[in-house]
This record gives structure tokens, C-alpha cells and sequence, in this order.
């Protein structure tokens, strides 16, 4: 197991590497490059890493992305997050009586996910409060999860036995 798997292992809380990092074995230089980008924009940041999950969980049901959707799901569940909460967002919803914040992030990726060339979708988030580099973070987040989808889902990555 090479430097970046072992990160993989520690950091992201699975222990294990999922399939979306292991199919890049091969070409350790993406191998690297994907799990640096997830690291940095994900699990590091202003937003909670549980809020970018979800965030990860709607855009990826929105666009159709079985892998993405599961793998989030997942690491939601080992984070603790409730059943119901899980639940409306495997249905890809945006439930009720989230905080205006959360709320405005989950939909702005469930907009966001099929036509993300609209700026308009960023004013709700300033709405409910995010600061400028929230709002970054958030695009940030979005773009990941598109080329995390792209990757799975062109390569028929198969979802992790979890």
C-alpha cells in the first residue's frame, strides 16, 4: 500500500480504500489527484464535512449516480447523522427543518447538478448567510461530486461493500 492509500485509509474513516480511489491503482498520479481533491475540498474546509455528504447525496441522485449516492449515504450513517434524514435524502429530497443554511447548500446541489453555467443558483446562498468563501467552497464542492460522477460512472465503478 502506497502513501496515498494509507492517507485514504486514515483520513477518510472507512478503513479501507473504496473503489473509487482503488480503480486508479494503476495510474497512481490520478490516484493521487482524486483523493487530494476529495481531501482538500471535502473533509477539510469551512462547511462541515457531513453537509458536503449531503450535498454529495442529492447532486449524485439528481444526476442519476448510484455509486456517489451510496458511498455518501454511507459515510453519513458512520458519522451519525439520523434515519429519516438519511432516508428523505436517498429519495434525493431536501427535508424539512434543516437549518436555512443547510437547506440553501442541498439545494443549490440538487439545481446545480444537471446545469451548474447558472449563477443565479448562488443568491439563495448568500441569502441564508454563507460568506463569499462558504459560497466557493460549496461550487467547489458541486464540481467535485460532478467529476467524482463522471469517474464512477463512466468507469462503472461498482459500489463498496459497506
Amino acid at each position: 500500500m502506497g502513501e496515498t492509500e494509507r492517507e485514504i485509509v486514515e483520513e477518510l474513516g472507512f478503513g479501507m480504500v473504496p473503489n473509487a480511489f482503488a480503480w486508479a491503482r494503476e495510474v497512481p498520479e490520478v490516484q493521487t489527484a482524486l483523493w487530494k481533491a476529495f481531501r482538500h475540498v471535502v473533509l477539510k474546509g469551512l462547511l462541515p464535512r457531513t453537509v458536503k455528504e449531503m450535498m454529495g447525496v442529492v447532486a449524485s441522485r439528481r444526476a442519476g449516480s448510484e455509486y456517489a449516492a451510496r458511498v455518501h449515504l454511507h459515510a453519513l450513517m458512520v458519522q451519525g447523522v439520523e434515519a429519516p434524514l438519511l432516508e428523505a435524502l436517498e429519495r434525493g429530497e431536501v427535508p424539512e427543518g434543516l437549518p436555512p443554511k443547510v437547506a440553501a447548500l442541498l439545494r443549490f446541489a440538487h439545481g446545480a447538478a444537471l446545469d451548474p453555467g447558472r449563477p443565479e443558483l448562488l443568491r439563495p446562498l448568500r441569502e441564508a448567510g454563507l460568506s463569499e468563501a462558504e459560497v466557493k467552497e460549496a461550487v467547489a464542492t458541486l464540481a467535485l461530486f460532478r467529476m467524482v460522477n463522471a469517474w464512477t460512472d463512466l468507469l462503472a465503478i461498482p459500489v463498496d461493500e459497506v
